[in-house]
């Protein structure tokens, strides 16, 4: 893979270089891996830009959630195309009653779920979410820009979300709980469960759960703390593959 190969490039600065030539090829690998990341949507040292919007994904809805947790932004995404595609950037901006900016998702270093959703299946929907907004500004709205994926005609491994139901807990509150299982003998890292609450259309809580790893065939716990209050609302919960082997 081209990144194994970069990070044999980067073990081959030895020998009688100089310290000036050691730190050129060191940038200049460090360049190619920031463009080999920015073709699967992840944003490198200078944050997510999205400069030519997908023509295959839309943007369904946005929405803005406020609680004494936090905020959240979400968007949900349709991929029109037959075509699966992954690693799909999302750049939001979130902007005050008066339309100023107050927050946008373009800061380097940001992991990869907070700037991109992982997997969109041919013809697929995703509910998007970032939970990890920093609070302040009073946003009242989301803008958001979806970038194009890396289209993909590989098996998507199953994954399945089981018993999921909103619970009480008494020191963070209403959140849900459940059952993620991986079905295929394909193991999966930094795995985000989405979960949303309905009330009618509108959307009334949302938060996500990080699994560091779902190995292959393994059923794992997950919890996920909502924004807002998904009391009395219909709960929604998805989780798609990060790694497709």
């Amino acid at each position: 893979m081209r990144w194994a190969a970069l990070a044999l490039v980067a073990l081959t600065l030895t020998g009688c270089e100089t310290t000036q030539e050691k730190a050129a090829k060191l940038e200049k690998i460090a360049e190619l891996h920031e463009r080999e990341a920015a073709k699967h949507g992840a944003p490198g040292k200078r944050g997510l830009a999205i400069v030519h919007e997908s023509t295959k994904v839309r943007i369904l809805a946005t929405s803005v959630l406020h609680s004494s947790e936090g905020v959240a932004a979400v968007v949900t995404l349709r991929n029109t195309s037959a075509t699966t595609m992954r690693n799909v950037p999302v750049a939001i901006t979130l902007t005050s009653a008066s339309g100023t900016a107050v927050y946008s998702n373009n800061a380097p270093g940001l992991s990869p779920a907070l700037v991109s959703a992982p997997l969109l299946p041919a013809h697929g929907e995703l509910t998007w979410i970032d939970d990890q907004i920093p609070v302040g500004g009073a946003p009242t709205r989301v803008r958001a820009k979806v970038g194009e994926g890396e289209a993909t005609s590989v098996a998507i491994p199953r994954l399945s979300v089981q018993g999921a139901h909103v619970y009480e807990d008494p020191t963070n509150g209403p959140g849900a709980e459940g059952v993620l299982v991986n079905h295929s003998s394909i193991s999966q890292q930094e795995l985000v469960v989405y979960a949303v609450a309905r009330r009618g259309a509108a959307i009334v809580a949302a938060g996500r759960a990080i699994l560091p790893q779902a190995p292959a065939g393994a059923s794992i716990r997950f919890q996920v703390f909502f924004i807002g209050d998904p009391r009395g609302g219909k709960l929604e919960v998805s989780a798609l593959p990060t790694s497709l082997g």
